[in-house]
């Protein structure tokens, strides 16, 4: 290893403002460092459910979900790294050699570093992938400060735009989805669920404010940050949108599948005793995302469903499809193209 390459590698991932980047420049940098087999990073939930896995393959990399299969010997090796909470373990499966290592362990997820090889990791390699990690650690942090809304925890406005263009880029065009479902060719039971936006506001927040003041304000949205944490799985996406308003990208069957779970969340949020407010209430409008469709005009569709659950008497769920199907609204005639959204 030549201390440049190092320097090249350092400079590679920390040029990056995208943690899936980020990630995938950390395993390219020690695939060419280390000359390694194969490396990857697992994602493990506080149940010890494996969520996700990150390989680098090639000059390229794939994100597998929570579907796919871990050897039994890795997965205990998790697990057992995370009851125990081991920082680094080392396996011998045959002629391989595996090197696990936590480069992620906060209140939601753990991640492992996985490094396959046929050799053991020299002392000289060794000390140089741990300063290598720690400055990624470092630097991913920061990060994380950068794209977190500070009162909630949730991920913030700035980093929505970037989140719903990946879900979007990677859709697959509707006819290729109906003909797949038609020929059940899909590989996972994931590959069958429609993706989905909800925008949720907290009703007559206002007046919350101006009765109770900004600090119990502050508090609601804390409690229902924390509701929205509980009532959506870990890997849908929530955000802080700004003022009282938060937005969950979702996955779910269908549009029966959606609105349950989110009926559910607005009666754990009714149902909730905040400190001295008492009762709040949500209203909700939701969309399904399509290919062919712009994420400025997904923005609008639930916003408009949004609305329409406000004028309705708040504290509903209402969908732009089923306003589209009563004949309340109309679609917006805009096209994909290269609009942003701020």
């Amino acid at each position: 290893m030549h201390n440049s390459n190092i320097v090249d590698h350092i400079a590679a991932f920390t040029s990056q403002r995208d943690t899936e980047m980020i990630e995938f420049s950390l395993l390219k940098s020690i695939k060419l460092m280390l000359n390694s087999n194969k490396s990857s990073i697992i994602a493990m939930n506080k149940k010890g459910n494996i969520t996700s896995e990150m390989v680098h393959e090639g000059q390229d990399y794939v994100v597998r979900d929570c579907r796919f299969m871990v050897a039994d010997y890795l997965l205990n090796a998790y697990r057992l790294m995370n009851a125990s909470g081991l920082e680094e373990y080392t396996l011998r499966i045959e002629s391989d050699i595996y090197l696990l290592m936590v480069i992620q362990n906060d209140n939601f997820v753990e991640k492992f570093l996985v490094i396959e090889r046929a050799i053991q990791i020299t002392k000289a390699e060794s000390y140089v992938l741990s300063g290598i990690l720690s400055i990624y650690n470092n630097f991913i942090d920061l990060l994380k400060e950068s794209q977190i809304d500070e009162l909630t925890g949730l991920a913030n406005r700035k980093t929505f735009d970037t989140s719903i263009r990946k879900i979007i880029n990677n859709l697959p065009l509707a006819d290729s989805i109906e003909n797949e479902r038609r020929q059940g060719r899909q590989d996972s039971e994931n590959e069958l669920l429609s993706n989905w936006l909800a925008i949720i506001d907290i009703d007559h927040f206002k007046s919350v404010n101006d009765n109770f003041g900004h600090l119990y304000g502050d508090e609601i949205l804390i409690q229902l940050a924390q509701i929205i944490r509980t009532s959506f799985r870990e890997e849908d996406l929530k955000f802080r949108f700004g003022g009282e308003e938060f937005i969950i990208l979702l996955k779910a069957a269908d549009l029966e599948d959606c609105k349950q779970t989110l009926e559910r969340f607005r009666e754990d949020v009714a149902s909730y005793d905040f400190p001295q407010v008492g009762q709040v209430t949500v209203s909700v409008g939701a969309v399904e995302f399509s290919k062919d469709q712009f994420h400025v005009t997904l923005i609008d569709y639930a916003d408009q469903a949004l609305y329409h659950s406000k004028n309705s008497g708040r504290n509903q769920v209402s969908f732009f499809e089923k306003m589209l199907a009563a004949g309340l609204t109309k679609v917006n005639e805009i096209e994909s193209g290269g609009l942003d959204l701020f």
